[in-house]
């Protein structure tokens, strides 16, 4: 019999066929054993079972896969561990991607997209400015040898900047080459918006809203960006200041943060899903029902939380396993508080002054005169009796240490994690 009617190739073209149409047909699994089983040499299609068992979300077993095929050290090891590389970082797993990229590289110093994932596997792995040094080598390269793909790679190393938590300075440097190759990039263009509103170019933020809307007045990011930059404007007509003044006060800077994250899944909402994911049951006993939706909007403190679980009983802030015992305050706590603040300043006279601003949001309580309060640019321990101690980072990052410490997936940075550490919450 020919090869044209093999029946076992007319098997393997149909799951390849079927997977670039529709990943996650089970049918793929079905046609890749098959072939296997009579010809196990076809370590081509053991890489396609593999990917397609990973778009089902069986990631275990698609890493098994790709084991198997890099214990063959056959024609298709490089490929197998450019799979790998790719699994490990999207599971968060950073130690693991950078090992398999380093890999990779060791095979195959020819292709600049492998030299921009190792730049990525780097900087998420802890050496941010060695990595951000590889992406921009990656460019160089394709630069001088695949010059018809200089947009991808530009945009690559973009969101890999992004996506690596590099200062809006050297985000904002990359994305401007990015869109001067590739103008109509929304997916470079609409975070260039924010970072140029983070840097107080709001002229430059609105021209390309402008631009990026009028290719697509879909676009939500830049259309969200613009609607900023315009109740920014009128805020400043109504104090009669300078745009300049009102993006000292940190509120811009807070908003590129919550774009990005929203981008990224490293937001407050998408460390809350997650923490449902790897709950231990005694804090899930202790969290109170959630609000409805609307009466959560409504509600003082962080609407999200609330919508999420509306506090925590009093006494059970362990229930965490952080440092200081801290729990959720329901909107009602919170509620409460805010009318005993506004009736009795002086006793309250810290929450007159918070440290940025007139701004603060009451998350948690010890139980013993502490709170612990979100602020325009991190979080604090307030006290009657001391001074606020300022915690690393941000709100986002206290829940998804939590989610760290349940062995949830963290989607953060090694060295954004370590520079966050739990401490007082």
């Amino acid at each position: 019999m020919s090869e044209e009617f093999d029946p076992v190739e007319r098997d393997a073209d149909l799951a390849w066929e079927l997977y670039d149409a529709q990943p996650t047909h089970p049918e793929i699994a079905r046609l890749a054993t098959r072939v296997l089983a009579q010809r196990p040499w076809r370590s081509g299609l053991r890489i396609l079972l593999a990917q397609h068992r990973r778009k089902c979300g069986a990631v275990d077993e698609a890493r098994q896969i790709l084991h198997d095929v890099i214990g063959r050290r056959d024609r298709f090891f490089t490929d197998a561990a450019r799979e790998l590389r790719d699994l490990e970082q999207s599971e968060c797993r950073f130690d693991k991607a950078l090992e398999w990229a380093e890999t990779v590289l060791r095979e195959d110093q020819e292709y600049w997209r492998d030299r921009l994932e190792l730049g990525l596997a780097t900087a998420m792995s802890g050496e941010p400015a060695d990595g951000w040094r590889l992406m921009d080598d990656a460019v160089e390269m394709c630069a001088r040898t695949s010059a018809d793909e200089l947009r991808f790679a530009l945009a690559g190393r973009t969101i890999h900047l992004m996506q690596s938590f590099a200062p809006p300075e050297r985000f904002i440097a990359a994305a401007e080459e990015t869109m001067r190759v590739d103008p109509s990039n929304e997916y470079v263009g609409g975070p260039l918006v924010w970072a140029y509103v983070h840097e107080g170019r709001f002229e430059d933020a609105e021209e390309l809203a402008l631009r990026l809307l009028r290719l697509d007045p879909t676009d939500g990011v830049a259309s969200g960006a613009l609607r900023m930059i315009r109740e920014l404007r009128e805020i400043a007509v109504k104090r009669d200041v300078a745009l300049a003044d009102v993006h000292e006060v940190g509120v811009i800077a807070l908003a590129w943060e919550q774009m990005r994250d929203r981008m990224l899944g490293t937001d407050l909402r998408s460390a809350l899903a997650a923490l449902d994911e790897v709950m231990p049951a005694e804090l899930r006993e202790v969290l109170r029902p959630p609000l409805g939706e609307e009466e959560a909007e409504k509600s003082p403190g962080n609407a999200e939380i609330a919508a999420w679980h509306d506090g925590q009983l009093p006494g059970t802030g362990a229930a965490w396993g952080a440092d200081g015992a801290f729990r959720l305050m329901s909107a009602a706590e919170v509620d409460a508080m805010d009318d005993a603040i506004e009736a009795d300043p002086e006793t309250y006279r810290r929450w007159q002054q918070s440290v940025v601003a007139d701004y603060y949001s009451q998350i948690f309580t010890d139980d013993a005169g502490g709170y612990l309060i979100a602020v325009l640019d991190g979080l604090v321990i307030r006290r009657f009796d001391a001074e606020d101690e300022r915690l690393p980072g941000g709100l986002n990052d206290w829940f998804w240490d939590r989610v760290a410490a349940f062995g949830g997936r963290d989607p953060r940075p090694v060295v954004r994690r370590e520079a966050v550490p739990s401490t007082g919450g």
